[in-house]
């Protein structure tokens, strides 16, 4: 594999970890927030 082809998919791997990170995150604060029972 060339290095054109490896640093798109590692900035491609890293931005949606981070997407999933807020996500999760999100969803954490809202449901904190609403108080939810399990």
């Amino acid at each position: 594999m060339t290095l054109g082809l490896i640093v798109p998919q590692l900035l491609n791997g890293l931005q949606y970890g981070v997407l999933l990170f807020l996500l999760a995150a999100g969803l954490t604060l809202v449901f904190g927030i609403m108080s939810f029972i399990n």
